[in-house]
Order: C-alpha cells, then sequence, then structure tokens
C-alpha cells in the first residue's frame, strides 16, 4: 500500500502521533525515563530549530503539536528524535532489541481557526485523565506539558552524548569510562498555538490553565457517571514496560484538524490539487523527462526536497525562525 504524499505548508500547525511496537508499555513512566525523553526531545529541537506547542508521552505513545517550516524540517526532527529515542531508551533503558516502532509517524495538518486548535490542545492535555488513569492533569507522573505551559518552566531532562562516550572507550577502554560524565541538562521550551501568538503571555497562559480545571472537573463527572475509580499513581508506575495489550481499540485518523466542513474542504482541495500535480510530474519524470518540475514542499522519487520559493504565509503573515512574525 503506498504512502501518502508527505506536504506540510509552511510553520502550520502539526499533531503527529506514534505508538510503540505492538502496543508495548516501553515509554512507562518512571523518574530515569521521564529524563531520557525530554533529554532526546529537548536536544532535537535545539538540532533542528523546531517549535514545539505540546508534548505528552503516555506508555504506549506519544502526541506532539509542533510547528515545521516544511515536510523536510519535520522529517529530519522527527528521524533524530524517534532513532535516538530508539536507542536512549528502548535499547539501553529497557533493553529492547527489536524494532521500537512498528510504522511511521502520523502527522495530521491543524487548520488557522482557533476552535480547531485548542480542540486539539485540550485533547492532548486530557490524557491521563480521560482513560481514568489519574484523577486530574498535573497527577501524570510522565512527561506532560501541562504545568509548563501554565507556569513558563521548560521541562529539564539529560542527553548523553553517545558519540563522545563511545570515541572515550576506544580511547581509553570501556573500564575507565563513565557514561555520567558525557550527560548534559538539555530543556523543552513551549510555544504559544499559532491562533495566540498575538495574545500576551499571561493572558494564553492562563487560557491553558482555566482548560486544565475544566479537564480535571469533567474528569470527576465522568468518574462518577462511569463508577469508576482513577487506576493511580503507584500501579501507573509498577507496569511492566514488555507487556503488551491483548486488544487496542483503534479509530480512524482525521485527514485534517479542523473546526468547520468549509475549512476542511478547502484544504483537502489543496491536497488534491498538490498530489494531481506531483502524479502528472513523476510520470513525466518515470518517462525520462529529468527537467519536469515538482510542487513546491515535495519530496520527489530519488531526487532532492523541494523548498518553498515564497517566503512563508500563516495566520499572522510572514514568518520566520520558530514561526516568530518577522
Amino acid at each position: 500500500m503506498p504512502r501518502n504524499l508527505r506536504y506540510v505548508t509552511p510553520y502550520s500547525l502539526q499533531h503527529v502521533s506514534d505508538v510503540i511496537a505492538q502496543n508495548r508499555y516501553l515509554l512507562t513512566p518512571s523518574s530515569e525515563l521521564n529524563e531520557r525523553f525530554i533529554g532526546v526531545l529537548g536536544r532535537a529541537q535545539e538540532r533542528h530549530d523546531m517549535t514545539i506547542c505540546a508534548a505528552v508521552v503516555m506508555a504506549s505513545h506519544y502526541h506532539l503539536m509542533l510547528r515545521p517550516r516544511d515536510s523536510k524540517h519535520l522529517a529530519d526532527f522527527m528521524c533524530f528524535f524517534k532513532t535516538n529515542l530508539a536507542k536512549e531508551i528502548g535499547r539501553r533503558l529497557q533493553g529492547w532489541t527489536s524494532n521500537f516502532f512498528d510504522r511511521r509517524y502520523h502527522s495530521i495538518t491543524v487548520s488557522d481557526e482557533e476552535a480547531a486548535q485548542t480542540k486539539l490542545l485540550r485533547y492532548v492535555l486530557s490524557h491521563g485523565v480521560k482513560e481514568f488513569l489519574v484523577d486530574t492533569v498535573r497527577d501524570w507522573p510522565g512527561v506532560h506539558c501541562a504545568s509548563s505551559l501554565i507556569d513558563g518552566s521548560p521541562l529539564e531532562g539529560r542527553w548523553f552524548d553517545r558519540c563522545a562516550e563511545n570515541a572515550a572507550r576506544q580511547r581509553c577502554g570501556a573500564e575507565t569510562v563513565n557514561p555520567e560524565d558525557f550527560a548534559s541538562r538539555q530543556t523543552v521550551t513551549f510555544s504559544p498555538l499559532p491562533c495566540w501568538q498575538h495574545l500576551p503571555e499571561l493572558t494564553w497562559r492562563r487560557f491553558v490553565e482555566e482548560m486544565v480545571e475544566d479537564i480535571d472537573n469533567e474528569g470527576v463527572l465522568e468518574r462518577r457517571v462511569q463508577r469508576k475509580k482513577s487506576l493511580g499513581v503507584a500501579k501507573i508506575l509498577a507496569q511492566d514496560p514488555h507487556f503488551r495489550p491483548g486488544e487496542v481499540s483503534k479509530s480512524p485518523q482525521p485527514r485534517f484538524h479542523t473546526a468547520s466542513r468549509e475549512v476542511f474542504d478547502t484544504m483537502l482541495e489543496v491536497c488534491r490539487q498538490v498530489i494531481q500535480i506531483y502524479r502528472a510530474a513523476s510520470e513525466r519524470l518515470r518517462a525520462g523527462d529529468r527537467s519536469t518540475v515538482f510542487p513546491e514542499g515535495t519530496f520527489p522519487p530519488s531526487l532532492p526536497f523541494v523548498p518553498f520559493s515564497r517566503g512563508a504565509e500563516g495566520i499572522l503573515g510572514a514568518l520566520g525562525t520558530r514561526g516568530h512574525p518577522v
């Protein structure tokens, strides 16, 4: 089955999610795992200058809200992030020798509508509470962006420079090398949603706080209606990371996150036009025409990525580094 065409409009908000192989609980929270996950994510953000609006890590999957410059920026970021996550957490921390991920990450474009962006943020923030795992959003013992979005404090973790460590092992011998000597502090910094970027910082942070309080209150009512209790932090931390659930409920992924049908239809039509032009160019290329032109922001087969020639345009006009107006 062919993969969908990778196409990201400049600095558009992307909902990125990924699931661990076989839905195993290899991301079960622990102080060591949290530090390493944040360290890898922070290093990827610093290396690729990626704008991150939200991040939540569950036992078997994670959610990110990103604002990449284009498809290549997103692909490079995710390649570095997933590769190092598999090595650092899968192989070194959890002792998992098989594939850490079964498939490519899933990315969904979010429209410029405030209702669409805030709805998605609420969905991401509600993880832990909506599954009856913890009573409140802040109770989740794993990596969660809620506190950072509310009070502005960055997430802090540790990044291990394994290249320098391995070089030292070759020079000095493995028995003389301490991995802790190659660890450094790394932070993940969060930015506001694109629809909130024009607001004062205290204002949009208050919006997030109100959203979290609403999620907590809704969780209380839902547990009362369902007559259920949360699993609790102690049982979450005691889970076997290699556990494989028997059945996993899967819901179809939307093509886009929008608040209205009109915007969805518009985004779908743009995507269809890009795909149509791409397929026509691909046919000409297979026929031997090496001068054929592919749409901007796409990956031609066996050819370099085609960057956008015009300045990136978003809801705030021209955007520069990390989506800030220029």
